[in-house]
């Protein structure tokens, strides 16, 4: 049997660990020396041995040997999701045998998913800064935890305790209320310390066992995944008698943002180098924009200044040597309800793997009846709509009720702010 891999690097994670827990309480200025020491590694390195990069900085005649760091950073050209798409391979490091890296696949939510290579140095790097948020919210090493996530490939039952992990689960994706409050005995018998999972999971389950369970209250609920706005964290706070949270980041590996004992939203810039710009690429001068992100560990596929299409707001006043964010705004403010009741948001890969697809949009106009608008390259066939419509139903469990009309076009609906959501629910809550 082949072991996880937060065991087998467990000497590695440890170090990074113990690294993060140091880094935690630099200063502003040793937060900047790490970052432009960073930014210089990766750049030269990129230049070298990434053969899209090779051929970036021949087109805009960057010298690595002279690169400054941040100073420099904006000489190189923003990079988008549409890139990298179409050029993958490109991304790839020439090195990329010497890093025991790994294919890892985004959940392709919003488009095609990206195919990653994760190296070894990476992982260990997420891992331990994963584990310094988890211990920020209350986990202790050992401690039983509840889980509800997408677990569809990883466990068949939908609940259950799991003795390797110490772990009680519940599959998100087949929250009926039999399963829920088979989960809830476990979790009111055992008293788990730590809740971890989808924000809007643990309210449906809420709902759906108040009546039968009184739950303890954990010491934190952990969340990821997708975004919480202020109701969603004043529901779960209140039902669960403790504080919500919230971790942020991507398989990409270029960002992550973690709520700190203060509770408080921080950029992690120990662990990338962010950016906040305007619509026009520009450093955003009132602290709101998109979020870009320099990954500072994955050298079998660096990404450089790339854009994470996920808006934040910054704290006016910064005092800390992390800067404070007030607001994510993520791409699932919205959910779906299907016929039974059920919430459906999308959360662990909705298109399945269809190729061609560059971004989605749902549009649920009727309780039987969900639009999904496409926008699509010259890869895509109109036998894919077939696919699709079948992964819907054999991952998400949407029965044959549920009528799925699907559109390729140029555009899809977009906030004010500019953002298209990647849900619109025109179905009264």
């Amino acid at each position: 049997m082949k072991l996880p891999n937060h065991i087998t690097q467990a000497p590695e994670i440890l170090r990074r660990y113990l690294f993060y827990q140091k880094s935690q309480h630099w200063n502003r200025q040793q937060v900047l020396d790490y970052q432009n020491a960073k930014l210089k590694e990766i750049v030269v390195y990129a230049g070298k041995y990434v053969p899209y990069y090779r051929e970036l900085f021949r087109e805009i005649g960057l010298d690595t040997s002279t690169f400054r760091g941040i100073e420099d950073l904006q000489k190189i050209p923003l990079l988008d999701k549409e890139t990298l798409r179409t050029r993958q391979k490109e991304f790839i490091a020439d090195t990329v045998h010497e890093l025991d890296a790994q294919i890892e696949k985004t959940s392709g939510s919003t488009g095609t998913p990206l195919t990653l290579m994760i190296d070894r140095h990476c992982r260990a790097n997420k891992y331990a800064a994963y584990a310094r948020a988890y211990r920020w919210s209350g986990y202790r090493p050992g401690a039983l935890r509840f889980i509800i996530k997408g677990l569809s490939l990883s466990k068949s039952k939908p609940h259950g305790y799991d003795p390797l992990r110490n772990m009680i689960y519940l599959n998100s994706s087949k929250m009926t209320r039999e399963n829920c409050l088979a989960a809830a005995k476990l979790v009111a018998k055992y008293k788990p310390s730590i809740f971890e999972g989808y924000a809007r999971s643990f309210i449906d389950f809420y709902n759906h066992t108040c009546n039968d369970y009184k739950i303890a209250s954990p010491r934190g609920v952990f969340v990821y995944g997708e975004t919480v706005t202020q109701p969603i964290r004043e529901f779960v706070q209140s039902a669960y008698g403790a504080h919500l949270y919230d971790f942020y980041s991507h398989a990409e590996n270029a960002v992550m943002i973690c709520e700190k004992p203060d509770q408080k939203m921080y950029l992690m810039e120990d662990y990338f180098y962010p950016e906040i710009v305007d619509p026009q690429g520009h450093t955003a001068v009132d602290g709101y924009g998109e979020l870009v992100g320099t990954s500072f560990y994955n050298y079998a596929m660096p990404f450089i200044r790339y854009q994470t299409r996920d808006y934040i707001r910054l704290a006016e006043y910064q005092e800390s040597s992390n800067r404070e964010v007030m607001d994510i705004e993520g791409r699932m403010d919205d959910y779906l309800i299907l016929p039974n009741g059920r919430k459906e948001y999308f959360a662990d890969g909705a298109l399945g793997y269809a190729k061609g697809i560059i971004t989605a949009q749902y549009i649920q106009e009727e309780l039987n009846l969900i639009r999904v608008n496409l926008i699509v390259d010259n890869q895509f066939k109109e036998e894919y709509f077939k696919d699709i419509e079948d992964n819907f139903r054999k991952i998400k469990g949407i029965d044959n009720s549920v009528v799925f009309k699907f559109a390729i076009v140029d555009s899809l609906i977009k906030r004010e702010s500019g953002k298209a959501p990647l849900i619109i629910s025109r179905i009264p809550k």
